[in-house]
C-alpha cells in the first residue's frame, strides 16, 4: 500500500489530498490540514516554519511520495514567484517528489472520467487530487507485468 500527497500551489499556499492504497483501490485519506501558507515569503522564521509544517503533515499521515502539479515557469498562465518557493521546500522534505504535468494530469483524469463533485474534497482540493491520482495510477501501471 502506498500514501501519495497530491499537491497543488496557487498563490501563497499549499493545498493537500492524500491518497492511500493501489491503483483504482484506494481511499482519500481525511486530514485535518488542506491547505498551508506563506504570509510573508521574505520573513525566513516563517519561510522555516512552513517547511516544518509540511514535513510534519507528510510524517502525521505517512506519506511515501509527494505529487506536485506543475506550474509554467513563463507564458500567460506562469505561476507565481512564491509557488516556485514553495515548491523548493517542498523538495527539501524527506520524501521523493514528482512534478507532473497538466497535461498528464488532465488525461488521467479524462481516462478515468473522474467527477470530482462526487468525491468528498473541497473545490479548490481538485488539482491535487488529480496530481496524487495521476501519480498512484501511473506508479500501479509501471509495476504490471
Amino acid at each position: 500500500m502506498t500514501t501519495i500527497a497530491g499537491i497543488d500551489l496557487d498563490k501563497n499556499e499549499a493545498r493537500f489530498v492524500i491518497l492511500s492504497g493501489h491503483a483504482m483501490n484506494f481511499d482519500i485519506v481525511s486530514t485535518d490540514v488542506t491547505r498551508l501558507g506563506l504570509a510573508d515569503p521574505k520573513d525566513q522564521t516563517e519561510v522555516r516554519e512552513f517547511q516544518l509544517a509540511v514535513q510534519s503533515f507528510f510524517d502525521k499521515y505517512d506519506v511515501k511520495t509527494v505529487a506536485i502539479r506543475e506550474r509554467l515557469s513563463k507564458g500567460r498562465m506562469k505561476g507565481g514567484t512564491i509557488t516556485f518557493k514553495l515548491e523548493g521546500l517542498i523538495q527539501l522534505c524527506r520524501q521523493p517528489v514528482s512534478i507532473i504535468s497538466p497535461a498528464t494530469i488532465r488525461k488521467a483524469i479524462s481516462a478515468a472520467n473522474i467527477d470530482f463533485t462526487e468525491l468528498p474534497i473541497a473545490k479548490y482540493q481538485y488539482e491535487a487530487y488529480g496530481a496524487a491520482y495521476t501519480l498512484m495510477t501511473a506508479a500501479t501501471l509501471r509495476n504490471q507485468p
